[in-house]
């Protein structure tokens, strides 16, 4: 006989609730085991809640726009008789995914695993009780665990224990003034709207703000002549409009980004500040900052090194569509060798990007500028695309930064570098 189960929702993993962004089932819907019930929210990624049973919809007990904290129930499920051998799941298996990105980018924590290997422990290297993503996050703002009283279960720390430290010591330094943290009212000059942040657009404020504060920036600027790679790029796209693909000069750029990374590996790397160690990455993994109506995102094109331009111009539009429909995981995010932020045709000549931790440099591409080059002979117009590279000066120096550059525009002029 059918039995009828609440499918609730569970290993949140430290949030207190999460958004419900949108119910994806509706009443006498046939469900299959791991497929999405309802896309959650939390300040870290977007997620799509599986199933962990097969059966039929009887009823839907959330909506758009509720918070839900570990345990409430989602649906109720008639299950499928197919699949009462696994109703003794009483949760669903997940893994645990680390992002940094920075952020663009990026997010830590997708909801984890049940199995005894990766439920929460104790970190090696303190004596406070926390998950290993928390512990990681907590190397790279440099905080020690051991100062920090735990408000979770069993006096585990999370994430946002970490931020509230963080926020206090910034508070209680000279820099920060109390008088910058009041509210702001403009009623008495007219009217205003007040419009909540998203639990991305926050969570990207404060990663910024931590990068900032953090890591010693410096920018190099240059200019590559991209006129030659333009014109094949031009030539490529007609190709491949039957196709309808788009190919636009930042994958050319992810390319050359690669090459030179494999020329210069320390922009290849992270700085553990923890055990004091430099580690270098052995994968080709760039990050694509993409800017949405909900905030700012960093979806990871993996193996660059290994893709044909074609690949790389199909998955890039594949990635931003996911961005701008708010259906990234973190599966799409983290892991990045190096980040690129384009403004592509918005305009402005030069800025800073800030680095998306624990990368050690990011990429700022603005708009490709005409420039009339004069001869004896004659005068030719050059296509010069700026280039913005911020770099983490604790691992990177000026000499190394200037290299890097001369070599990423020497891979760009020469589009035979890119194709061979």
């Amino acid at each position: 006989m059918n039995d009828v189960k609440n499918i609730p929702i569970t290993d949140i993993a430290d949030f207190e609730s999460v958004d419900v962004v949108e119910v994806l089932v509706k009443v006498g819907d046939e469900v299959a085991i791991e497929q999405p019930l309802v896309t959650i929210e939390s300040e870290k990624a977007m997620i799509d809640y599986p199933s962990p049973l097969a059966g039929v919809v009887q009823k839907v007990i959330v909506q758009d726009g509720d918070k839900v904290k570990e345990g409430d129930t989602l649906i109720t499920l008639k299950v499928s008789a197919d699949t009462s051998a696994a109703t003794s799941k009483d949760k669903v298996t997940e893994q645990q995914v680390e992002i940094n990105s920075n952020a663009t980018h990026p997010i830590n924590n997708q909801l984890k695993s049940n199995s005894p290997a990766n439920n929460e422990r104790t970190s090696h290297s303190s004596t406070a009780y926390t998950s290993p993503g928390t512990h990681k996050y907590a190397r790279e703002l440099g905080v020690n665990l051991n100062e920090i009283h735990g408000t979770g279960r069993n006096q585990r720390i999370a994430q946002e224990d970490i931020q509230l430290y963080v926020r206090e010591q910034l508070q209680n330094s000279s820099v920060r003034q109390n008088k910058f943290n009041k509210s702001l009212d403009f009623s008495e000059y007219g009217g205003t709207t007040a419009t909540e942040l998203t639990k991305i657009q926050k969570w990207t404020a404060d990663n910024m703000l931590n990068a900032w504060q953090s890591i010693p920036h410096v920018t190099h600027f240059d200019q590559a002549d991209v006129t030659q790679l333009e014109t094949h790029r031009k030539q490529l796209a007609n190709d491949l409009e039957a196709k309808q693909i788009k190919l636009t000069p930042l994958v050319f750029v992810a390319k050359a980004l690669v090459a030179t990374l494999k020329k210069y590996p320390q922009f290849n790397s992270s700085l553990d500040t923890a055990s004091e160690t430099l580690i270098y990455k052995d994968f080709f993994h760039i990050g694509i900052a993409v800017d949405t109506p909900h905030g700012l995102f960093v979806p990871v094109l993996r193996d660059v090194d290994k893709k044909s331009l074609e690949q790389i111009a199909v998955e890039l539009v594949e990635m931003s569509t996911l961005a701008k429909q708010r259906k990234l995981t973190p599966k799409h995010m983290g892991g990045a060798s190096m980040t690129i932020s384009s403004l592509g045709n918005l305009g402005g000549q030069a800025f800073t990007p800030i680095i998306n931790p624990p990368e050690v440099a990011i990429l700022g591409l603005s708009k490709i500028i005409l420039h009339e080059s004069v001869t004896a002979e004659d005068i030719k117009l050059r296509k010069l695309l700026p280039l913005s590279l911020s770099y983490d000066h604790r691992v990177i120096n000026g000499a190394d930064a200037a290299r890097f550059c001369t070599h990423l525009k020497s891979v760009l002029e020469d589009v035979w570098k890119l194709i061979l």
